[in-house]
Parts: C-alpha cells; structure tokens; sequence
C-alpha cells in the first residue's frame, strides 16, 4: 500500500483515501457548477418572463385607456340622446334637434363657428 502526504496535517494518508477524497471534491465541485448554472437558467428565465408579462400588461393598459375613452364619448352621446328622448315633441324640441343635427337654421338667424378645437 502507497502512502501519500496529507498537506494540511502532514501525517501519512493511505493514497486511496486520498484519490476518493479528490473524487469526492471533483464531484462536489461539478454540482456545485451544476446547481450554479441551473440557477443562472432559471434567473434568466425569470427575468425573460417578467419582462414579456409587463410588455404584455403595458399594450393592455393602453387598449384600456382606448376602450374607456370610447365608453366615456358614448356614455355622453347616450346623455344627450336620452335628453332628447326625454323632452316634450313641441316646436322649441324640433327647432333644437333640426339645428343640431340636421344643421337648419331661421331665416334671420345668425350663425357662428368656432374653429378653436381644445
């Protein structure tokens, strides 16, 4: 049986305990790398998921601000329909409605238009 030194205790170590010792690192060694880089693939992954999901969360975000927009024109539009249905069908009512939709107007009415949109 060879003999080989221990480093650290400087005693006389039987070599097979020795090369099992080193086998036994080298193994701990690529678990270790291993582990480590399993790791990294799923930091990785995290990270690619987490920024597609806030992509994804920010077009939605913006198709909602689009769709409340047209809730809030058309909540106004029924507003001002429901307005009309409401009123009495004499002449003021009819005179309103041909000027605002039909764009009629008296004879000796003046009309103005204001350009400035805001």
């Amino acid at each position: 049986m060879r003999m080989a030194m221990d480093d650290q205790n400087r005693d006389l170590v039987p070599e097979e305990e020795s090369s099992v010792s080193e086998h036994e690192q080298e193994k701990q060694l690529g678990f270790s790398m291993l582990a480590k880089l399993a790791l990294a693939v799923a930091v990785t992954a995290s990270l690619v998921i987490s920024i597609s999901c806030l992509m994804q969360f920010n077009e939605l975000q913006k198709e909602k601000e689009e769709y409340q927009k047209k809730l809030d024109y058309y909540e106004e539009k029924i507003g001002r329909l429901q307005y009309y249905i409401n009123q009495d069908m004499d002449d003021e009512y009819i005179a309103e409605y041909a000027r605002e939709y039909l764009g009629y107007y008296y004879p000796d009415e003046e009309i103005y238009y204001n350009d400035d949109k805001k």
